[in-house]
């Protein structure tokens, strides 16, 4: 089994939407490969009506489990919830906006029984024009910014922060997760390059958002982009934890 895991933050508008943008694809792809799945939602203490909709899917969907935090905690331990409730030895983690497609699963899944890497991350970056919706700001920042994280890193590694990933359960069990917020995707996957584990990319496109609003923040985000500087700095070469 493979448990997909959505941290959910005022998520309505699109969860309406996922009758037809997430569950017949992902059905799709299970019929195709074989595999089966189980959807994790974990509600962030949203303040709209998210977890009643959610709620009301999972009411006649069976391989939906859905989680409440009853108040906002932060991506990180949004997903550190979903991970201790889910059962499957395969972990996928995306965002609810769905701005990596779901259909992008099945490369994840592909590529995974070529390699049996321990994290096949999704990258925009490995090919051109998967990134044509994205502003020109943002893309620039985005770029410098894990070119950065490559040579803090020593990798070929193109793409650190984003979700979009499929993870062996093991790896992840047994690694101290320490963040609460978004910086979690990049505190794995920097601690299983630096402790050696296998990662894989495959090029994957990255598009905006086509409901609700957006949560990003620019000037936050480029504190952010600081903060995570430092703390692969510290973690890789000054062998501190990552907090």
């Amino acid at each position: 089994m493979i448990s997909l895991i959505f941290p959910l933050y005022n998520e309505r508008d699109n969860i309406a939407h996922y009758h037809q943008d997430l569950f017949p694809i992902v059905d799709g792809i299970g019929e195709a490969t074989g595999e089966t799945f189980e959807y994790v939602f974990v509600d962030d203490g949203s303040i709209d009506d998210t977890l009643q909709q959610i709620t009301e899917i999972a009411n006649y969907r069976n391989d939906c489990i859905v989680l409440v935090h009853e108040k906002n905690r932060g991506m990180g331990n949004a997903v550190k919830t979903g991970l201790i409730a889910s059962k499957g030895e395969l972990i996928i983690t995306m965002d609810a906006d769905l701005t990596f497609r779901p259909v992008d699963i099945a490369k994840l899944i592909e590529r995974y029984r070529e390699t049996e890497a321990d994290c096949i991350s999704g990258s925009p970056y490995l090919e051109k024009g998967l990134m044509e919706e994205v502003t020109p700001f943002r893309l620039l920042m985005s770029r410098s910014v894990n070119f950065l994280y490559r040579v803090l890193l020593g990798t070929g590694i193109t793409c650190v922060s984003p979700i979009f990933r499929l993870y062996k359960r093991s790896v992840l069990t047994e690694m101290d997760i320490t963040s609460k917020n978004f910086e979690i995707n990049a505190e794995i996957i920097s601690k299983l390059i630096i402790n050696g584990k296998k990662v894989v990319e495959v090029p994957v496109p990255l598009l905006k958002r086509k409901h609700g609003n957006s949560k990003i923040n620019v000037r936050k985000e480029v504190k952010n982009y600081i903060i995570l500087l430092y703390k692969i700095f510290r973690t890789k070469y000054l062998h501190r934890d990552w907090v």
